[in-house]
């Protein structure tokens, strides 16, 4: 038994509702996950400034100073 013409219309109209749905959950996903990358960049970016800080410390500190407690 073939379909008909229109029952093959119908059939893709349901097919492309489908895909579009897809594309919509997966543009929702591809928006989450930028303001996540974002949001860690971010993080990373704070953490690079914390280290270079603490390195900037280490080097001020002479290698041949004995600690406090000695």
């Amino acid at each position: 038994m073939s379909k008909t013409i229109e029952e093959r219309i119908v059939d893709l109209e349901v097919h492309i509702a489908h895909q579009n749905e897809t594309i919509e959950t997966l543009n929702d996903v591809v928006s989450n996950q930028a303001q996540v990358i974002d949001r860690l960049v971010g993080a990373m970016g704070q953490m690079k400034d914390h280290l270079l800080d603490t390195q900037e410390l280490v080097e001020q500190v002479p290698n041949n100073q004995k600690p406090p407690h000695y």
